[in-house]
């Protein structure tokens, strides 16, 4: 079975619109961990006013405090992690798609190629 030369050229290029796609996503997603520091004003705020002595801050609502900022912490870095590794293997699926484009364009035959002849017009 003989791999059709067109099939060269479709499947990467709709790879490639898969890849684009999920670098949107991507990007959609880094500014959801982006939007959740929307609060960290207010947040800070009140850490300052008990450091301050303004608000009381008993010690179980410390620790729970500090637990929800640890694994809050935890949770953005690995999201982080995870964009970064989604971020690599479409970069390495697109670069392969874009290899395998270039060979099925030079694969292609010289007589399907558009042809631009330029005649020089003879001036008497």
């Amino acid at each position: 079975m003989r791999l059709d030369r067109k099939l060269l050229l479709i499947a990467p290029t709709i790879v490639l619109a898969f890849v684009f796609a999920g670098m949107i996503y991507t990007a959609m997603q880094m500014r959801m961990l982006i939007l959740g520091s929307d609060s960290l004003k207010e947040r800070s705020e009140y850490v300052a006013a008990v450091e301050r002595g303004e608000k009381q801050l008993e010690p179980q609502k410390a620790i729970a405090l500090l637990r929800f900022a640890l694994d809050a912490e935890a949770k953005r870095t690995a999201a982080i992690a995870a964009n970064r590794d989604l971020l690599v293997i479409m970069s390495a699926v697109g670069l392969i798609a874009c290899v395998i484009l270039a060979i099925g364009i030079r694969s292609v035959p010289r007589q399907h190629w558009p042809r631009f002849t330029f005649e020089r017009s003879q001036a008497g």
